[in-house]
Formats: C-alpha cells, structure tokens, sequence
C-alpha cells in the first residue's frame, strides 16, 4: 500500500511538468500603468480570472459524483486541486489533479513511458504509460491549450489495470470539464 501512494506522489510530481524557477503560485495577470502625483509612472497587477478555466474545478467534487459509476471508495482530498480513491475492490489508487497553466503537450512521462494521443468525450487527450513505475498509468485531458487535467493510476498488478482505471475515470469526468 505504501508503494502505491509513493509510486502515484512520484507520478503526480513527474506529470506536473512545471519547469519555472521563480517561486510562488503562477497565476495569469493584466497590468495597468498609472502616473502618480510625483510625475513617475507606476505599474500595478492584478490575478486575471477569465483565463483560469480551472478555478471552480473540484477534483473531489467530481470523484464523488461518478463514485459509483466507475467503483471508487476511499475519496480523499490530496493537495491544491487533487483528489485521490481506491478502484473497485482492487489495491489500485487513482488521482485526479488540475493543472490550470499547463497542457497536454507539457506532461512529462518516466524512461520507459509511451505517449498515445485519443479522445475523450469532445476533449483531446493523451495516455502515458508507465509515467512513474511499469504499473502505473495516465490519461490528461485538455481542456484548453493551456489547461489541463490528469488522472494518474497506480495498480500493484498490472498497468493494464491501471490504464483501465485512468480511462474510465477520465471518460466519467469528462462531461463536466469546461470545453
């Protein structure tokens, strides 16, 4: 049980794909230059809601709505827009993250992963295998160019257990992704 939770932190860590170094929380921003009583121009910025098509997406929220559609028990909120469950009556953990600044072409896969692109619902997609362990699997969904969500499965028994389990999650939560 213990590997599968690392294996599937390692995988949501490698699929994050982020290589900024600057710190902080990204967030999309609109400048507005001002003149200020001294003669000197001063900028200010302020976060840009309309471009975060994420904002209001709740990984749990939506594990929680298809649970007993696709078998899923053991809900848990896992970080900042993630969200993990237990498959079925198997041992195989599933994670469903958002990644609001980052697309389908950014995901980083592990030395021995494959990438296959298909569709899901109306929304591009991408399957990794193998992204961290040879038993793990990963389905993202675009949903913008920029955006995107993951659904990462890590099986003890095989990775064709857990490709199954990525999809089908990945198919059940689609209808809600903004398009």
């Amino acid at each position: 049980m213990t590997r599968s939770i690392l294996t599937i932190a390692a995988a949501a860590l490698l699929l994050a794909g982020c290589t900024s170094k600057e710190p902080g929380d990204p967030t999309a921003r609109s400048t507005a230059t001002t003149t200020a009583a001294s003669g000197q121009s001063t900028t200010t910025s302020k976060p840009s809601s309309g471009d975060n098509l994420l904002a209001d997406y709740d990984p749990c929220d939506e594990l929680n709505a298809i649970a007993s559609q696709v078998s899923l028990t053991e809900i848990e909120e896992d970080g900042r827009q993630e969200c993990k469950a237990r498959w079925g009556q198997t041992t195989t953990v599933v994670r469903v993250k958002a990644f609001p600044e980052l697309g389908i072409g950014e995901i980083v896969g592990g030395a021995n992963s494959k990438f296959t692109d298909l569709s899901i619902g109306s929304h591009k997609a991408r399957k990794v295998t193998a992204p961290s362990s040879s038993t793990s699997c990963a389905v993202t969904v675009e949903v913008s160019a920029k955006s995107r969500v993951d659904v990462v499965a890590s099986a003890t028994s095989s990775q064709d257990e857990a490709c199954d389990a990525a999809q089908k999650v990945a198919t059940a939560i689609e209808p809600k992704l903004p398009k």
